[in-house]
Order: structure tokens, then C-alpha cells, then sequence
């Protein structure tokens, strides 16, 4: 049985932040970091939440990532910018690129934002619902170390490679947010830290045999076989190659790392006028939660829609950390002399 400890979303803040501001982050950015981790958190994706603290502080230690950065505009048009992040922290970067986007969509319609040389962005949701917030479609994808084999390989070529894909709605953003792998890399080692099993068909032992242990899991298969792979492959090709960016066999293997970073960001009304666009994915929305539920099934979720739940309950009630990330944390406190988070 797991045990865990329960924490309110204003103290994790505070105890992430300090923690940055410790390790020389300018405090604007150790503030955006602490924003992003605490939202995955609230959302339920704990494998890019506060786990990544301790990971992100030693890829600072290690000289993966800089604890500050000036990224630079590489090159840019009436509907693109290209950033170079200098080797910074990847989600204060990813975030000014957003902004980046959402400003030049606005002026023109379209934006198309890629970032070379950064950390690791996080979780893409945090960009896509920033984007569908301002009433524009978002999409965003990354690359990162090789973890993942090709369709019928046998050795890891491409990252995790996620893409988040967000659109506006009259209510809630409809958010689609995955890794091209068939389960993300964080989640196994969530997984084997709360003593858990992995999903069958998700992982390779070093010997190529299919396992259920996060301890033996050493390389990761595509999701959807073939598809999956396609998949990968596209966004290996946008947030690497595109932008100038790290092939995935090229990135350190560190869970502060990434390849690259690519946004997409549109205006609805380059097509229509916002309202129709509204009335027409409101109605999409609604014959999709009235679709009869298959057997096995209460209702149709939308994307997204099980984490705005779960976002709900734990701004209401406290984001639960499992123990053994716990520990890790009152490690981290008493290395950088910071009160931990108060517990419920």
C-alpha cells in the first residue's frame, strides 16, 4: 500500500520556488517553474510535477541546464521566431516562447515558435492551455533523450516525444496532451518508487523481453505500434530538425534534458468569426458527452476533462505525494536550509 502525505498548492508554490531562487534561478523564472510543476500536480500528472525538483537541481549541479539563461531570437518573420535558449532551464524559456507566439498570432493570425538548445519543458499542457486560454489553438512537441525504438527496433532511437494539442472552447479547453511512447518515462520511475507494476506492453528488458517491473523496464515501445511510431518520428523531425535542435540519440540522457521545442499556435478567425467557431465545438462537445457509453462505461470524457477533475479536487483538498518522493523532498529542504511544505 502506498502512503502518502497531502500538501496544499500555495505551500508546494512557495517550497518549489525557494528551492530555484536557491540554486542562483532569477526569481521570475524560479516563480514559472514552481506555476508549471504545481499545476502537473493539480492535474494529476505527477511524473512532471514536484518529483522533477531534485532532478532539475542536479542537472544544474552536473552543468546539464544553467540556472539562467538569455535566449536570443535566432531568426525571425511576420509568423515565426527561432530562439536559441542557451542551455537554460527549459520551462522559463518554453514559457517566453509561448508568449512569443500567442503575441505574433494575434497580429497575424499564425505563429510558429521553435526553441534549440534548452532543458526540459515539463508538461506540454501548461503551453497549450496558456494558448487556448487566449482563445487560440495550440499546439506544441518536444524531443528528448532516446528512450523509445522504432516500429520493429530493438534499440532506443527517439525520445518520449510528446505533443500537446489545445482548443478553446465556450468552457473548458479541450487538451489533448500524450507521449508518443507507449507510456511516459517518468511514470515508470513514479512507478518504482511507489513499489508499483508498469502496464504490459509498454517496456523492454535489456534483453528485449517485454516486463512489467519499473526496475527491469530499459527500453520503451511506441504507442499504437506502427502509428505511434509515425507519430514520434514527426515530432522527432518539427522539434529537432526543424528548429536546428538535438536528435534524440544526441541529447544527454537526464530527466533535466530535452531536445527541442516547437509551437504552433492559430486564430480561429483567419477562418471564421470566433462565435460560430464557439457554437460549432460546443456542439461537437455535446454529441460526444451524449454518445451512448459503451459496456464498461459510465460516460465519454473529453480530453482533458479527467484532469480539470482532478484539478478541482486537489485545489480543494490538498495534492497528494507519495512517501517516497516525500523523502526526496525533505532531502532537498534540509540541503538548501527551507522549510518543507506544511502537511494536512
Amino acid at each position: 500500500m502506498v502512503v502518502y502525505v497531502k500538501v496544499f498548492a500555495d505551500e508546494l508554490h512557495r517550497f518549489t520556488s525557494e528551492c530555484f531562487v536557491r540554486y542562483s534561478v532569477p526569481k521570475e523564472d524560479a516563480d514559472i517553474i514552481a506555476d508549471h510543476l504545481v499545476l502537473a500536480n493539480l492535474r494529476g500528472v505527477d511524473s512532471h510535477g514536484i518529483i522533477r525538483i531534485p532532478v532539475y537541481i542536479e542537472g544544474i549541479k552536473k552543468g546539464y541546464v544553467k540556472p539562467f539563461s538569455k535566449p536570443q531570437i535566432i531568426k525571425e518573420t511576420a509568423v515565426s521566431v527561432l530562439i536559441d535558449g542557451g542551455g537554460g532551464l527549459g520551462i522559463p524559456i518554453a514559457t517566453k516562447a509561448i508568449d512569443i507566439a500567442i503575441e505574433k498570432c494575434r497580429s497575424v493570425g499564425l505563429a510558429v515558435v521553435g526553441v534549440r538548445n534548452l532543458g526540459h519543458v515539463g508538461m506540454l499542457a501548461y503551453y497549450t492551455l496558456k494558448i487556448a486560454r487566449n482563445n487560440l489553438i495550440g499546439l506544441a512537441a518536444a524531443n528528448g533523450p532516446a528512450l523509445v525504438a522504432p516500429w520493429g527496433g530493438a534499440e532506443p532511437v527517439f525520445g518520449t516525444n510528446p505533443i500537446s494539442i489545445a482548443f478553446p472552447t465556450s468552457s473548458k479547453p479541450i487538451v489533448i496532451d500524450m507521449a508518443t511512447s507507449a507510456i511516459a518515462s517518468f511514470k515508470i520511475r513514479l512507478a518504482a518508487l511507489k513499489g508499483e507494476k508498469i502496464p504490459e506492453g509498454v517496456a523492454l528488458t535489456k534483453d528485449g523481453k517485454p516486463t512489467t517491473d519499473p526496475k527491469e523496464a530499459h527500453l520503451l515501445l511506441p504507442f499504437g505500434g506502427y502509428k505511434g511510431y509515425a507519430i514520434a518520428l514527426t515530432i522527432e523531425i518539427l522539434s529537432g530538425i526543424l528548429v536546428g535542435g538535438l536528435l534524440s540519440k544526441n541529447v544527454i540522457n537526464h530527466g533535466s534534458t530535452q531536445g527541442g521545442f516547437f509551437v504552433l499556435a492559430i486564430d480561429p478567425t483567419m477562418f471564421r468569426e470566433y462565435n460560430e467557431y464557439l457554437k460549432d465545438i460546443d456542439t461537437l462537445t455535446k454529441m460526444i458527452k451524449s454518445c451512448k457509453p459503451a459496456q464498461g462505461f459510465n460516460e465519454i470524457l473529453l480530453p482533458g476533462e479527467p484532469e480539470d477533475r482532478i484539478y478541482e479536487e486537489r485545489l480543494r483538498s490538498g495534492i497528494p505525494i507519495d512517501i517516497n518522493t516525500w523523502k526526496m523532498l525533505t532531502e532537498v529542504a534540509k540541503e538548501l536550509n527551507i522549510e518543507l511544505p506544511k502537511t494536512l
